[in-house]
Formats: C-alpha cells, sequence, structure tokens
C-alpha cells in the first residue's frame, strides 16, 4: 500500500467505508468473529461490544493517536500494540498516520479481523518488554482488576516505551447505566477510574515523564440522556523500569 494510499485513510469517510467493507467480508461473509471470556472483565463486556461491533466513524482514538503520532521517542516502525479495538477502525487509523502495519497488534476479547487477536490484557501472550507503545483506549473501565491490567502493560512494554490510556469521564449511577444501556461499568472493588490521577496511580514509580494528559476539564457527563460528546480522561506517559 502505498503512501498517497494510506493517508487516505486519515479521511474519516474514507476509513468507515474501508472498515465496514472489511468487516462485512470477514464478519458477515467468512464468519470470522471469535470471542474470549475474561475472569477480570465487568460483567455484560462481550455482550455490549459484540453490539457495537460493526461501529465505525468514532473518532476518540485521535486524542491518544494523534499526540503518539508526534513523540521523538516514537517511530513509524515502532512495535505496536492496540488494546480494545473492538474493530479494524483504530488499526486503518494508524496506518494512515504513516505506523507499519506489520508492527501493529490488536488485542480484543473478540475479533474477526487478521489484524486483531483474540486475547486477555490481563494475561497477555506476549514477551517481557516486546512493545515500544501500547494505546488502550476506552477499555480500561471494563477492567474489574485495573492493578493486574498496570502490571501487564508494565511486563510487556519496553522500558523508556509509552502507554497511552483513555477513559470516558463519567458520573452515572448503576441505575442510570443499566437504564440506558444495559450494561454498567461499576467495578467490584474500586473507585471508577475517572481522572488522570488515577490513571497514573496504577503505574506508580513507573512513570519517567507524562507526555501528555486532558482531564476532562468540562466534566461532560451521560446523565439522564446519553450525550453524543461526553469528556474524556487522557494520559500518555513514557514508562521507566
Amino acid at each position: 500500500m502505498g503512501t498517497f494510499f494510506k493517508e487516505l485513510l486519515l479521511i474519516k469517510p474514507v476509513r468507515k467505508v474501508v472498515g465496514k467493507l472489511r468487516f462485512y467480508y470477514y464478519a458477515k461473509l467468512l464468519r470470522k468473529v471469535k470471542t474470549l471470556e475474561s475472569k477480570d472483565a465487568i460483567d455484560h463486556t462481550i455482550k455490549h461490544n459484540l453490539n457495537a461491533l460493526g461501529l465505525f466513524g468514532l473518532t476518540r482514538m485521535n486524542k491518544l493517536i494523534k499526540p503518539v503520532s508526534v513523540m521523538e521517542s516514537v517511530s513509524k516502525d515502532s512495535q505496536m500494540l492496540v488494546i480494545g479495538p473492538r474493530n479494524e477502525e483504530d488499526i486503518l487509523n494508524l496506518i494512515g498516520n504513516g505506523f507499519n502495519k506489520k508492527k501493529i497488534i490488536g488485542l480484543d476479547l473478540m475479533s474477526y479481523s487478521p489484524y486483531i487477536e483474540v486475547g486477555d490484557m490481563h494475561h497477555m501472550r506476549f514477551d517481557d518488554s516486546f512493545f515500544d507503545v501500547i494505546i488502550c483506549g476506552w477499555t480500561l473501565s471494563y477492567s474489574n482488576q485495573p492493578q493486574k491490567f498496570a502490571e501487564e502493560l508494565l511486563r510487556t512494554v519496553k522500558n523508556g516505551g509509552v502507554i497511552a490510556i483513555g477513559v470516558e469521564y463519567s458520573v452515572l449511577t448503576e441505575e442510570q447505566s443499566m437504564q440506558h444501556t444495559g450494561y454498567h461499568l461499576k467495578t467490584d472493588n474500586f473507585d471508577r477510574i475517572n481522572s488522570v490521577d488515577a490513571i497514573l496511580k496504577l503505574f506508580e514509580g513507573h512513570i519517567k515523564v507524562v507526555n501528555f494528559q486532558d482531564d476532562a476539564p468540562n466534566r461532560i457527563s451521560h446523565s439522564e440522556v446519553l450525550l453524543k460528546e461526553v469528556s474524556n480522561v487522557i494520559a500518555i506517559f513514557t514508562v521507566k523500569k
């Protein structure tokens, strides 16, 4: 794939069409959808995300991909892991930003795609210090064991590597969430991660520098109605081991 055609993937409608065509081929025609249950994920994780498997056109991953793409310590041939992409849109976005598709691995509890492995972010098959960059977009909130998740990221990222995490800011009660969506992001043993500090605390003692952060400054959350644009918490940092 030439540079021109790769850069076309930066255009959301183009990326959406390519993603939907590939989704139809792999998921609908070839019926390649596979899933994996995780004892460390909250209830309804797979059910909720399967319902949105064919949803393309979201732009929130740009909040992680754009800052990472301009970091001096990250090269276009960096070994990258994308945790919880759901479908191929995040992978196509990274390719559009010039990253080597042979160096990008997606990991999710469900997949139809040759770009995305079926696996659990709490128990990954990868060797120690394997990745230069790990991107985890809007997936941490599904974990019942965030400290185990953080330890697994620290194990598999290189010293001096980059971790980029995004979560949706939310003040929904469990009842409101179940009413609106049929699932909830209520964890069993800790408060919802709703700030940069809460994310960074999971990696305490292993942060060399915080490269970029955005602490949901407008504090916009779903409430009585679901909104199209809620606030997001973003933390991108360089790891020290």
